[in-house]
């Protein structure tokens, strides 16, 4: 087989070269390292949580055994925070490193592939889009798991087409690939894709190097083999992540060149400019092939076992393959003139930074769940209202995640009623708290989906919003106070669109499995769709466990069932006293205006009931409530 020769055209001098190919990895470190210190994403303290043991024996048995990733960068942050402490800014740093070093192996690898634009417009773009930006700036394995692929494919080129490779390149081949392998499970994929690929590749003088590094590889592997099979009995992230949509792959793409029309429009506009100046080079047509195989196979695999096996595909775990569809996109450009690509190669960074930075406002965006901050308005409010008047509960994934920041608020240590809350048992333990809570306010806070009636259910009981802080529906923390607060931020701002005292109740021993209500259309009421629709009913039951239902629903004509959706008493009433129960209404599209809607009380178990009133009314949209509606739809 002929070994394929880099492309001879575009031949910018080498020292314009070297300067172009600087200004990317620098305007690539320069995005990495500002804003460095923003909170901990909830992944990342999962990671460093489990470096807290005594012995490396613990940290495998307790810190990645059980956690479904590859030992390798567990491992690293391990001794890496004994070395430089737990500050956001020392732990990423060598991450943020690391992606600036993958900017600099995709140049040199798609310029040795494919010819200098080629090598240049792809390091660019891995330099500006958020994409690989932000996976480099986490503790996670993600930006420094391409980097060691990206290193992976260099060497693998080397071993299998440099006139004579030698020992060297075959032994850095293996241990890129053993990095690869203790990484990520994705990058170990693209891994063996590339190690299997190159079988069909290789010459026979590349034998002995080629199937030796390959069989180092695996050797140093091995003692994780255990570890793996453990991993793969776990569920891992298909315990809670959905099935991937049959358009995820087209979802991806976009997300990956930041949703923008702008981004998408250079790529086009280079791609006119590869089609004017095309020039045919066959001996490159292996690599244009490898390219679009490494991209294409890690989303197939993935995409088929999460569909029928179990999901673990996220844009995250692509990151691996993706250099090689910017590889694939650009590989027709060795044709462009020198000037163009000098010209191409500017307007990219600017651009693209530009894109990144100002528009899509990377910088100022809450990519993840925000923890520093709901640490700080706890403390905030503990120290402006006192500790002892506000009762506290939080859902998060491990109670030391929001420690950890607490610890860091002026030394604001302080407990919480709850730490999580998962439905169920937990909102009973929730009710529980609320009944039993002496103080006149309450502080509820989630750093992940909470279950929809906790946020009903704290407002029945402490209906005045003191003060709210959102990070773009990723996090919240809500101070609820009672009724006459003065600082009730929400009352004011409520529309009664109904009110009315229910119909006398029937004598004590005969009650009705429903209660009259309100039955209509919201076309008929002053309702304002940019709000939230809200139904509560003043109750008192006889046994605090009835059974009954504060229902609303949508109906056709002929009956059928839209949407249904219901308010348990049992979670807000207290044995023989009067208790408000509240039900926000999943409004949110418009082919439910125009039908009929019903709002009532179901007493299915027919228990001594006293409904006293029923009102509808509107309130804002929390900005982002972090719940999803609990409806039936049909």
């Amino acid at each position: 087989m002929k070994i394929p020769t880099q492309p001879t055209e575009n031949n910018l001098p080498d020292r314009q070269f070297i300067l172009l190919a600087l200004a990317i990895v620098v305007s690539g470190l320069v995005l990495r390292l500002l804003h460095l210190d923003f909170s901990y994403s909830n992944d990342e303290l999962s990671a460093l949580s489990r470096v807290r043991f005594s012995s490396f024996s613990d940290l495998v048995s307790k810190g990645f055994y059980v956690d479904g990733h590859p030992g390798g960068i567990q491992v690293f942050l391990y001794y890496w925070v004994k070395l430089a402490g737990m500050s956001e800014w020392a732990v990423r740093l060598p991450f943020a490193l690391a992606g600036t070093l993958g900017i600099w192996i995709t140049i040199k690898l798609f310029t040795r592939w494919f010819g200098q634009a080629a090598g240049l417009f792809s390091g660019a773009f891995i330099a500006f889009l958020a994409f690989p930006l932000l996976y480099s700036q986490i503790a996670r394995p993600y930006g420094i798991g391409m980097t060691f692929c990206m290193i992976m494919v260099w060497y693998w080129t080397r071993l299998l087409f440099d006139e004579k490779p030698g020992i060297i390149i075959a032994f850095t081949y293996a241990l890129s690939t053993a990095a690869c392998m203790y990484t990520h499970y994705f990058s170990f994929l693209l891994a063996l894709i590339t190690g299997l690929s190159g079988l069909f590749l290789m010459k026979k003088d590349r034998v002995y190097h080629y199937t030796g590094a390959g069989l180092l590889a695996a050797i140093l592997f091995s003692p994780h083999i255990a570890i793996t099979l453990n991993h793969l009995s776990i569920g891992g992230v298909g315990l809670w992540l959905a099935k991937p949509a049959w358009n995820w792959p087209l979802l991806h793409i976009a997300s990956v060149f930041n949703n923008s029309m702008m981004i998408a429009g250079l790529v086009v506009l280079i791609i006119i400019i590869q089609a004017r100046y095309y020039k045919s080079q066959p001996e490159i047509r292996i690599f244009r092939a490898l390219s679009l195989l490494y991209f294409i196979l890690p989303m197939i695999t993935g995409f088929i076992y999460s569909r029928w096996i179990n999901p673990v595909l996220q844009d995250s775990v692509l990151i691996f393959a993706f250099p090689f569809f910017l590889g694939f996109l650009f590989s027709f450009s060795a044709g462009i003139p020198k000037r163009l690509v000098l010209v191409m190669t500017s307007l990219l960074l600017i651009a693209g930074i530009s894109q990144t930075v100002f528009i899509n406002n990377y910088y100022s965006r809450q990519h993840f769940g925000e923890f520093r901050g709901v640490a700080r308005a706890i403390c905030s409010w503990n120290q402006t209202y006192g500790p002892d008047n506000i009762t506290r509960a939080i859902s998060v994934n491990n109670p030391w995640y929001i420690e950890f920041y607490m610890k860091q608020e002026n030394a604001c240590e302080t407990t919480f009623s709850q730490y999580d809350n998962r439905g169920g048992a937990d909102l009973e333990a929730l009710k529980k708290i609320l009944d039993d809570a002496d103080t006149p306010m309450f502080a509820y806070a989630w750093t992940k989906p909470v279950p929809p009636e906790i946020r009903d259910m704290i407002l029945a009981r402490f209906p005045c919003i003191v003060e709210n802080r959102n990070f773009s529906g990723l996090s919240d923390a809500t101070l609820f106070a009672g009724k006459n607060h003065s600082s009730c931020n929400n009352e004011a701002s409520k529309t009664v669109l109904f009110s009315s005292p229910v119909p006398a109740n029937p004598d004590t021993g005969t009650f009705p499995e429903f209660y009259p209500g309100y039955e209509g259309k919201l076309n008929e009421l002053p309702y304002d769709s940019a709000d939230q629709l809200v139904a509560t009913v003043e109750a008192r039951t006889k046994e605090q466990l009835s059974g009954a239902l504060l229902v609303a629903s949508f109906h056709e004509d002929d009956g059928e069932t839209l949407l249904w959706t219901a308010s348990k008493f049992d979670l807000f009433t207290l044995a023989d006293s009067i208790s408000t129960v509240r039900l926000t209404i999943p409004v949110q599209e418009n082919d439910l205006y125009h039908k009929k809607m019903k709002i009532y009380v179901w007493n299915p178990q027919k228990k001594e009931l006293e409904i006293r009133s029923l009102t509808i009314f509107t309130e804002p949209f929390p900005e982002h409530s972090g719940t999803t509606a609990n409806p039936t739809r049909k």
